[in-house]
């Protein structure tokens, strides 16, 4: 499964002209990474965590978001104006979440 998902992300990584690859794939490693603490903050959050949990997951969710959005933005438009069909598969909710929080993309 984890191999599916680099396969994945360096899909999403081709999309980027060639000249912010580097900066694509940081970001998107980053946001792998942060999807097991997400998952698992989650999981506290919805067995009625403290208030500290839920600031937690609050802020790793805005990181999250943010990185995606960064990801995003560094895809060039189609001409349509539209973004390439894996980013949109992606942005769209096409990941869920596998049997250990893991979100596959």
């Amino acid at each position: 499964m984890r191999k599916q998902v680099k396969r994945d992300l360096l899909e999403l990584v081709q999309l980027v002209p060639r000249e912010k690859q580097d900066a694509a794939a940081m970001l998107l490693n980053e946001i792998v990474f942060l999807q097991k603490p997400l998952a698992d903050v989650k999981r506290q959050v919805e067995s009625g965590a403290d208030t500290a949990s839920i600031k937690n997951y609050d802020t790793l969710c805005k990181r999250y978001s943010a990185l995606i959005k960064q990801a995003m933005d560094l895809i060039p438009k189609t001409a349509t104006g539209e973004t390439p069909d894996a980013l949109s598969a992606f942005n769209k909710g096409a990941s869920v979440y596998d049997d250990r929080g893991l979100i596959v993309i």
